[in-house]
């Protein structure tokens, strides 16, 4: 039995003031912090001669999940599926976390006031660590709002919470022996998404991109709801392969997204898939691998997912807001 569960009622027990706190304290350890001048990256910008391999999405259960394992699906395949990371239960009761949160975020601050601290409460500093203080923070609100999410740090007792839960599962060695140094992670791209349709076609992109490539990066993309394929619920189109810099941007919406004329053309090897994933289930990345969400005209079913950017302690991109595991 693990020694870490959560449920709601052992969320709304924490101590919000305590929650928030520390993840102010995480942020503040990084303000004055700079990554490394000659990084030493895991991936590297032209990939070297080596035997072809066949283009899917590795897939291995929590039991055979290891760095080594990670490493080397990322290496081949850019990507890692692990299957029932999670149980039923934690996804459950972060779906009912992730519904307080957004709700919470989507209301005035008149309304807010009546809200209880687990679900709304961000850090003071998260106003002064922006590059661009206000005018940054309020464009980040909106756009992830926008799209149905916001940053896991507005409410520091989920996000202690997750914190918990990940290092219950084994996340936080898993990912610094990946990383081959202790891991620190985003204030901007740690975030909780309730999935809104239609869904934007124009989605395409690689988050190295505007990230940048000099880094270190894994994320840890994780559905709470069955989505993808057939299911109704939009999960994530890939294209499943190895790249090993970032593609061009011609014909795009955006300066850091793909066409989808790109996409069809013959710059890559394989066919944008869509796997089907269950409640749960976590899917590995890094900011060299091509997705977006799912896009099609027939979803019916919503779709909760947490996202989480891991960096290493030396090789991150600091405008992405380090903070401190």
């Amino acid at each position: 039995m693990p020694e870490f569960q959560i449920s709601r009622e052992s969320l709304e027990a924490r101590d919000a003031v305590s929650d928030c706190d520390s993840i102010a304290q995480r942020i503040e350890s990084y303000r004055h912090l700079y990554p490394t001048d000659n990084p030493k990256l895991i991936v590297a910008s032209e990939s070297a001669d080596a035997a072809p391999v066949e283009c899917c999405i590795p897939e291995v259960t929590l039991e055979e999940l290891s760095a080594d394992c990670l490493r080397s699906a990322l290496a081949e395949h850019g990507a890692l599926i692990v299957r029932n990371m999670f149980s039923q239960e934690e996804a459950d009761t972060l779906v009912g976390a992730i519904d307080h949160v957004l709700d919470a975020c989507g209301k005035s601050r008149v309304e807010r006031a009546n809200i209880s601290g687990t679900y709304h409460n961000p850090p003071a500093n998260m106003l002064s660590i922006m590059p661009n203080k206000g005018m940054e923070l309020g464009s980040l609100r909106m756009f992830n709002n926008a799209s149905g999410a916001a940053m896991c740090v507005e409410a520091p007792s989920v996000a202690e919470t997750l914190l918990q839960l990940y290092e219950e599962h084994g996340v936080q060695k898993l990912v610094g022996d990946y990383l081959g140094e202790p891991a620190c992670l985003s204030v901007k791209k740690w975030v909780l998404r309730r999935s809104k349709l239609p869904v934007d076609k124009a989605g395409w992109h690689q988050d190295g991109a505007f990230m940048g490539t000099d880094i270190n990066s894994i994320n840890m993309w994780i559905p709470l709801t069955e989505c993808g394929g057939e299911t109704g619920a939009p999960g994530m189109d890939v294209v499943p392969e190895r790249l090993h810099k970032v593609a061009s941007s011609e014909g795009a919406t955006f300066g850091w997204s793909v066409s989808d004329e790109y996409i069809d053309s013959s710059a890559f090897k394989s066919q944008p898939v869509a796997p089907v994933f269950g409640a749960g289930d976590a899917m590995f990345f890094d900011h060299l691998y091509l997705h977006r969400t799912q896009s099609r005209d027939d979803f019916t079913k919503v779709r909760y997912a947490v996202e989480t950017w891991f960096f290493g302690a030396s090789t991150f991109p600091k405008d992405q807001i380090p903070m401190a595991w």
